[in-house]
C-alpha cells in the first residue's frame, strides 16, 4: 500500500498506527527545523530513523520523532517494501515507543520547564534514573556544570527535550540547579 499525504491531515502518531504491520520507508520532508528524514518500519517496530541517508542514533532518533510528533506541517511518503541498506537497528516497538514518545511530548507541553540559560550540575548517576540516554551522553558536560542550551547543542537535540529530561533527573535527586548563570 503506497501512501502520500500532509502531517496536516494526518499526524505521525497516526500514520504509525496505521502502518504498524507494514514493512516499508516513512519519508517525511518539508517540517520546519528537521531535515528530511526517513523511518524504516518492519511489522510492529522502528527498524531505524535516518537523516541524509545516514541512521541516527538512538537519543537522535528519540529526538527527531519527538519533533515530528509534534509537527502540524510537512509531506509524507510510505514506500512499501523499501529496506535501509545499513545493519544499524533501533528495532523498537512501535506501540511502546510511541507509548514513551506520546507521554514524553505530554510533559514537555505541562511542565514548567527550565530556561535555555538554566544551569545543571550531576549530583549522582546512579540507580534507575529517568532519561538514562541523555545522561550518559551528557554525563561530563553536568560534571563541571552545564546549561540546557549547551547540552542540547552539543548533542544536537531540542532544548525543550533536554530541559525535560533535566527537569526529571532534578526530581530523582541526580541533578540540581547551580546558581551561576555564566558559562
Amino acid at each position: 500500500m503506497a501512501l502520500a499525504g500532509s502531517l496536516k491531515d494526518l499526524h505521525l502518531d497516526e500514520l504509525l498506527q496505521l502502518l504498524a504491520g507494514k514493512e516499508g520507508a516513512l519519508e517525511i520532508w518539508n517540517v520546519k527545523g528537521v531535515p528530511a528524514t526517513t523511518l524504516y518500519l518492519k511489522p510492529g517496530r522502528i527498524r531505524s530513523v535516518d537523516q541524509k541517508g545516514k541512521p541516527l542514533p538512538p537519543l537522535e532518533a528519540k529526538a527527531v520523532l519527538i519533533t515530528l510528533l509534534q509537527a502540524r506541517e510537512g509531506a509524507f511518503e510510505f514506500i512499501p517494501g523499501a529496506r535501509p541498506a545499513h545493519a544499524h537497528r533501533l528495532n523498537w516497538p512501535i506501540e511502546r515507543a510511541l507509548l514513551s514518545l506520546v507521554t514524553l511530548t505530554d510533559e514537555m507541553a505541562r511542565q514548567d520547564l527550565p530556561p535555555p540559560e538554566a544551569r545543571f550540575r550531576l549530583v549522582k548517576a546512579t540507580g534507575s534514573l529517568p532519561c538514562q540516554d541523555l545522561l550518559g551522553q551528557a554525563g561530563e558536560l553536568l560534571a563541571r556544570g552545564a546549561s540546557v542550551e549547551e547540552i542540547a547543542g552539543k548533542l544536537g537535540l531540542p532544548w525543550t527535550y533536554v530541559a525535560s529530561c533535566l527537569r526529571r533527573l532534578q526530581a530523582a535527586g541526580a541533578v540540581r540547579p547551580t546558581l551561576t548563570m555564566g558559562r
